[in-house]
């Protein structure tokens, strides 16, 4: 008799616990799909209630891609004007952003502003939206306003510290310093800096700088061991690839597609490179995996010599790169003849041996070829692959008639985007 009103009450506890996480589900959803073009209190919902939900949904998109991202509140310093969704000042913010940047009203005067950005560039990204607004806006006077950024994950790896720092940064600003965002602290260099003073004043007892804060009474093997990396040592294990220095393939994704949304917002042509290196088996079984891995080394070296700083390379499979460069169809053609040429021409250093390789290379540009990411890769991908399996070791641009008999091979982590 008891254990089946026990088994009554579980059930109904768990039939409660159900319709409760579905119902917050429904609820995220709802304020989700709303929150960019209604006022909070028309969803029946606060400020504070919105925007807490679009820093989860940051928090856990550039957690898992481990990008940066920053929290704006943008402020306007008149009482007379009330921030609305709605209103001219918002859509002026909205205009002057990515159309994938967020924005939600925090306050009666503070517009809170969501983007994907380094924590370098949020800055200068927030002081153009500033001089867009006040350009776009005339009854706001650039004068009037004041912004206070936070950085994920440098200032705080949850949604409330990222507020608190927002707050605290925006009571710092003043007419001559109207954007603020607050020195980021990486622990690491802090701690460096304390060992390098310690080690001056114990450098005749101690020959290494990580010895340097060891007690005098204390043996230096005793020492606890540093646990963990400051941000910009994890951020940089986490994007870059040990041994070639580019993006590593499971950053690759989110980094070309955040580019490709912005190129497609401001209307700028682009193109994606497929490259493979040529005989990297052979090389790996008759000179060893070092010297393979010393070829690819070389050949991302001449990929990033030979690219703008601003475009993207990321390492693709064992032996193949991808090259996302902010370019039009016709200077693709010119870049990638001059790669594949110096790779060609030139002779690779590994100890002892002198090698030589080649690489294929395939090309598809944005908007000829296709309208997001993974319709570029592919088509770039067919064309690397028609080349391999033609024996053909140069550069060749995507051409539906010849390359469209091979099968698409869509890559795991390039995905579908809308464009």
């Amino acid at each position: 008799m008891l254990s089946g009103v026990l088994s009554v009450v579980a059930a109904i506890v768990v039939s409660f616990l159900l319709i409760t996480l579905i119902a917050s589900y429904y609820r995220f959803q709802h304020i989700v799909d709303l929150a960019e073009d209604t006022q909070p209190e028309d969803m029946g919902a606060t400020a504070v209630d919105i925007l807490r939900v679009q820093l989860a949904r940051y928090l856990a998109g550039c957690a898992r891609r481990n990008t940066s991202f920053s929290l704006s509140l943008i402020r306007v310093n008149d009482p007379a004007l009330d921030v609305r969704m709605g209103s001219p000042f918002t859509d002026a913010v909205k205009m002057s952003v990515r159309h994938d940047d967020i924005t939600c009203v925090y306050d009666g005067q503070t517009l809170a502003l969501l983007t994907e950005a380094e924590p370098d560039d949020s800055e200068p990204i927030l002081s153009r939206v500033v001089a867009a607004v006040a350009d776009s806006c005339p009854e706001i006077s650039g004068e009037l306003l004041r912004v206070g950024i936070s950085s994920y994950p440098g200032h705080g790896l949850s949604g409330r510290e990222m507020i608190e720092i927002s707050l605290e940064a925006l009571a710092k600003t003043h007419a001559g310093q109207p954007v603020f965002m607050p020195e980021i602290i990486d622990h690491d260099e802090e701690d460096e800096e304390d060992e390098a003073v310690e080690v001056a004043e114990m450098a005749e007892a101690v020959e290494m700088a990580g010895e340097g804060d060891a007690p005098a009474d204390r043996a230096p093997e005793d020492k606890p061991k540093k646990s963990s990396k400051g941000w910009k040592g994890r951020r940089r294990s986490a994007m870059l690839d040990e041994l070639t220095g580019v993006l590593k393939p499971s950053a690759v994704s989110a980094y070309m597609q955040r580019m490709m949304s912005d190129l497609r917002h401001k209307k700028k042509k682009a193109s994606l490179f497929c490259i493979g290196v040529n005989n990297m088996e052979h090389i790996e079984r008759f000179h060893g995996k070092a010297v393979a891995d010393d070829v690819l080394a070389w050949v991302s070296k001449i990929l990033q010599d030979n690219v703008r700083a601003d475009d993207l390379i990321g390492r693709h499979e064992k032996s193949a790169f991808l090259v996302l460069v902010q370019v039009a169809l016709e200077n693709a053609e010119i870049i990638g003849l001059r790669i594949s040429t110096l790779v060609q021409q030139g002779e690779m250093v590994s100890g002892s041996k002198k090698l030589k390789t080649t690489i294929t290379l395939g090309v598809a540009a944005y908007p000829e070829h296709g309208r997001n990411l993974h319709h570029l890769y592919e088509a770039g991908q067919k064309v690397l692959d028609y080349s391999r399996s033609n024996d053909i070791r140069a550069y060749a641009v995507y051409d539906p008639e010849i390359h469209d008999s091979v099968p698409s091979k869509p890559m795991r982590n390039i995905k579908s985007v809308k464009a």
